[in-house]
């Protein structure tokens, strides 16, 4: 198998000034602020692989020997999948396509002060996703990431509303949705990641900074600007945890999923 590695080592002579670029695109240096309202971050349109402590623009696992999980919002990241994981866990990302589901803005808060994303029914429409293919014990890192039981359920989700690009997949898929359900804004309805390509949806987009001012208006803090906001919102968590309530009591539900919830097991302390 071909593979194409890099890993910038500081010599700028050596690596090119394009693939520096590219090294920051992929693994940007970010403020907590910048954290927060750039989610769900950028995500490469090709494979990839983190492989021996590099990151690798090919597939380099049997995927069968792994599990599929659709990555609907910062899991598409290099650069989220590195924190979670770092570059010496070895996996894998597709490219994939979503049908009949939209991805829109979750009614929760993550520890980094980001409003995130969870699959939502829209017949007709198409997002251009990706999936991670993890063993086991990354499952279970995963798990904990996404505070499973408290901000998101395991799921199985329909056959056939997740295409891979590169080849034919026709086992299951999973993912991860929202307990609560959906924020639910000005009309009481979901409104999509306006950062993700999607075709055919019927729901209007906003981007993640918008979101979060929309939430900070909400809950009628003046005296504060977003950062200054968001640095409570990060800092103390039970200041988080009470927006979580919040957020929970005025949540939409999503009619007909396509998704079973399932049960799992866990192992270690959920990052919420």
């Amino acid at each position: 198998m071909r593979l194409w590695v890099y890993k910038f080592d500081g010599n700028i002579n050596k690596m090119g000034k394009e693939n520096i670029n590219e090294n920051n695109q992929l693994f940007p240096n970010l403020s907590f602020y910048n954290r927060a309202i750039r989610y769900p971050y950028f995500a490469p349109n090709y494979s990839f692989s983190f492989y021996k402590g590099q990151f690798v623009k090919e597939i380099c696992f049997d995927l069968n020997k792994r599990i599929p999980i659709l990555s609907v919002g910062s899991n598409r990241s290099p650069y989220q999948l590195k924190r979670k994981f770092s570059l010496n866990q070895d996996i894998c990302v597709t490219p994939a396509t979503l049908y009949d589901s939209d991805i829109v803005y979750a009614a929760s808060l993550s520890a980094y002060g980001s409003i995130p994303a969870t699959q939502w029914p829209c017949e007709g429409a198409k997002v251009e996703l990706n999936v991670l293919w993890l063993n086991e014990i990354q499952l279970n890192i995963m798990h904990l990431s996404e505070a499973l039981g408290v901000a998101y359920n395991f799921v199985k989700l329909k056959l056939g509303t997740v295409k891979i690009r590169e080849f034919e997949w026709q086992k299951e898929i999973y993912g991860y949705v929202s307990i609560p359900g959906a924020f639910f804004f000005n009309e009481n309805k979901p409104k999509r990641l306006l950062a993700l390509n999607a075709l055919n949806s019927n729901l209007k987009g906003i981007y993640e900074s918008e979101a979060l001012i929309y939430l900070k208006n909400y809950l009628d803090v003046k005296d504060k600007n977003l950062s200054q906001w968001l640095g409570d919102v990060i800092h103390d968590k039970n200041y988080r945890l009470g927006i979580h309530k919040i957020l929970k009591t005025k949540a939409i539900k999503p009619q007909n999923p396509n998704w079973e919830i399932l049960e799992a097991n866990l192992k270690g302390e959920l990052i919420i």
